[in-house]
């Protein structure tokens, strides 16, 4: 009799955002069985810089310190930008950063703000706070095929000994990259352009580097831009320590020495020992569905784009967190499936956005060119470095401060959001402004007994009021009646009043104001029908509309 185990997701692949996705789960009390092909090694270390709202979920599932005062980067380092034409050459801008310690007192908007962890830490930890929960995370397990029904999927797996059996679940979650096996047996295509540009990237190790790119800028760096020539190398540091990610524009990637490719850029004086090399592509694609049945695409996926401003893994995050609550809800009951239809309807817009992003930032960073006159002595040389630094603040900036992109993105034409007719503000890459218009993330407030807003939005959905008014209880009852978990939190401040705009503001189990007003609904039931879900149900709902990149 062949072995069935069972689980209400199956989560395939254990990168960052199947990491992610088992968390908030696990957060949410909803049951997974993780499948990993690997053994959970991560070989070359990329994708270090997580957004405030990463941080922010870090905080709801009670583990932001953990992270941030981890070993996997310096917790006082600051995460400095600095642009040369090379480390033998001349500084051009230095963009100040703030350290992983002062990020939460540094960002207004936020009580976390961002940090900086290597990936080859960041999967490790989140994958010891999956397992700390109980989640049945399963490795060196590979996913042979699978198979869908009316009420359930069925996954063909073999596990360490090569032995297969079947994962059932009530849905299907592929993490699985951007060779996602799940997404080609669906026939989900991708919808953009592949490949438009190439780049080689060298992971390596060099005692001495840190402490001369310090002594070249007067402090250390988090990461090193140069313009010595059209590769436009530049570094990151893995570790905070002797650890770097060495990249380049480069075609012609298979005639590339790793080691010559360091020393072009480090010199010829200090050693270093090259630990991994690879190519890279850069995309821009979306996927054109992230649902097919009860199988869902996540993260990588789903999009894949330019890794210009860190909005790959964070974007998938994002994925897995609205993905979370919402096979949650339809989990327990309260709300019904028609309701992953909005999965798509709302991340896939989100993809677009920041993957159009990342590419214009590719773009512009190609404006920045090269040129001799750079290095030169004298006052020709002065004015040429003067010109480039105002260059550098001009169309790179915009690559590291993104609080609109991180805290600003909003659901704009949800079917489970009420709009309320207000005019909708401009979204701004760099420039986020708090708002309660529905769609958006519910604003941060720091609270009287030091806690944030924040802190009162997670677990079902939360009734926000703000002055006095008769009645609201009636309005949360309406809700739990349909058995929605709902709470009523009362903060009466003047300047939170100010800053939520509206006496009343419901915000969902994922921090996302879904209806607001100044006075009570006049039929609550349908307010609640519609933030749930149920009225998608009673109207037969199909999946989002596609949406092309452009």
């Amino acid at each position: 009799m062949t072995r069935i185990d069972k689980a209400t997701v199956v989560i395939i692949g254990a990168g960052p955002v199947g990491l992610f996705l088992a968390n908030e789960l696990g957060y949410r009390g909803v049951d997974y069985i993780l499948v990993e092909q690997g053994a959970g090694k991560v070989y070359f270390p990329a994708g270090e810089n997580f957004f405030s709202r990463t941080m922010e979920h870090l905080r709801r599932w009670g583990v932001a310190d953990e992270f941030r005062f981890g070993d996997g980067f310096p917790p006082d380092m600051a995460r400095t930008m600095g642009f040369c034409t090379s480390l033998a050459g001349r500084p051009l801008a230095v963009f100040s950063g703030t350290s992983n310690a002062g990020a939460p007192g540094a960002d207004p908007h936020s009580p976390e703000g961002g940090f900086f962890y290597p990936k080859k830490a960041f999967d490790p930890a989140l994958r010891a706070v999956a397992e700390r929960r109980g989640g049945d995370l399963r490795y060196e397990t590979e996913l042979l095929s699978f198979t869908q029904s009316d009420d359930h999927v069925d996954c063909e797996v073999a596990g360490p000994d090569g032995e297969p059996y079947v994962i059932r679940g009530a849905w299907l979650a592929a993490c699985d990259g951007g060779r996602s096996a799940v997404r080609k047996t669906l026939g989900i295509r991708f919808v953009g352009t592949f490949g438009e540009g190439y780049n080689f990237a060298t992971y390596f190790r060099c005692p001495g580097l840190g402490d001369r790119i310090s002594a070249f800028f007067g402090q250390p760096m988090a990461q090193v831009h140069t313009l010595k020539d059209d590769r436009r190398a530049y570094l990151t540091s893995v570790d905070g320590a002797d650890e770097w990610r060495l990249s380049i524009y480069a075609a012609e990637v298979e005639q590339l020495d790793p080691a010559e490719v360091v020393r072009s850029v480090i010199g010829t004086d200090l050693a270093f020992e090259v630990l991994q090399a690879q190519p890279w592509s850069g995309h821009r694609v979306v996927a054109e569905h992230y649902r097919s049945g009860r199988a869902f695409i996540l993260g990588d996926a789903a999009h894949l784009r330019w890794p210009k401003g860190g909005f790959g893994a964070n974007t998938g995050f994002g994925d897995a967190v609205d993905f979370g609550w919402k096979v949650a809800a339809v989990s327990d009951g309260w709300a019904p499936e028609a309701l992953l239809d909005t999965y798509e309807t709302e991340r896939r817009p989100i993809a677009i956005r920041n993957t159009n992003e990342a590419a214009n930032n590719r773009i512009l960073d190609h404006m920045i060119q090269p040129d001799p006159i750079l290095d030169a002595d004298g006052a020709a040389g002065d004015a040429a470095r003067d010109a480039m630094r105002e260059r550098l603040f001009a169309l790179r900036l915009r690559e590291f401060v993104t609080p609109g992109i991180q805290l600003g993105h909003r659901y704009r034409g949800s079917p489970i959001i009420v709009e309320d007719g207000s005019l909708e503000g401009p979204d701004d890459h760099m420039v986020y402004v708090p708002t309660t218009r529905p769609g958006s993330r519910a604003p941060h407030h720091d609270l009287a007994d030091g806690r944030s807003t924040l802190d009162d939005f997670g677990q079902g959905f939360t009734l926000v009021v703000t002055e006095d008014i008769a009645g609201v209880e009636t309005f949360a009852e309406a809700g739990s009646a349909l058995g929605i978990p709902v709470r009523v939190v009362r903060y009466y401040d003047e300047d939170l009043r100010g800053l939520y705009e509206c006496a009343l503001v419901l915000v969902r189990p994922d921090g996302h104001v879904c209806w607001r007003g100044d006075l009570l609904p006049d039929r609550p039931e349908q307010v609640w029908a519609t933030v749930s879900g149920r009225r998608l149900a009673s109207a037969g709902a199909s999946g989002a509309k596609t949406r092309e990149l452009s």
